[in-house]
């Protein structure tokens, strides 16, 4: 059960980072997911970069394994694919001084730890 609910927190709390770009534009992630997810089925060659298919591919992996049949070694993959982008963000967070993009990461990196070190407890 446990294994289930941190899969459900890993993959809401993927969709949190706060993206701020320009003097102007800002936006959560969940926002540019739904853009790239309307943009994949107009043209799906598009949105193909690694950066963009790893982390929606994590999130079903996630889906799949850790909340439908739990797999702790797949989930573990989906969140290292989640890391890839999560760590990008972060970065950019850190090297604009903008406190709210690494906050904002925050919710994720502790919910993932929090799986990984129940899952090894197991």
């Amino acid at each position: 059960m446990q294994i289930r609910f941190l899969s459900v927190m890993i993959l809401v709390s993927s969709l949190i980072p706060y993206l701020s770009y320009g003097k102007t534009n800002h936006t959560f992630l969940f926002q540019a997911e739904w853009l790239v997810l309307n943009n994949f089925l107009s043209s799906p060659s598009a949105v193909m970069h690694p950066l963009i298919i790893v982390p929606l591919l994590s999130q079903l992996l996630i889906l799949i394994f850790g909340v439908i049949s739990p797999k702790i070694a797949l989930v573990y993959l989906g969140i290292l694919g989640l890391y890839l982008l999560i760590a990008f963000i972060l970065l950019a967070g850190f090297l604009s001084g903008n406190i709210w993009i690494v906050l904002s990461c925050a919710p994720f990196i502790i919910c993932s730890t929090l799986f990984i070190l129940l899952a090894k407890k197991k």
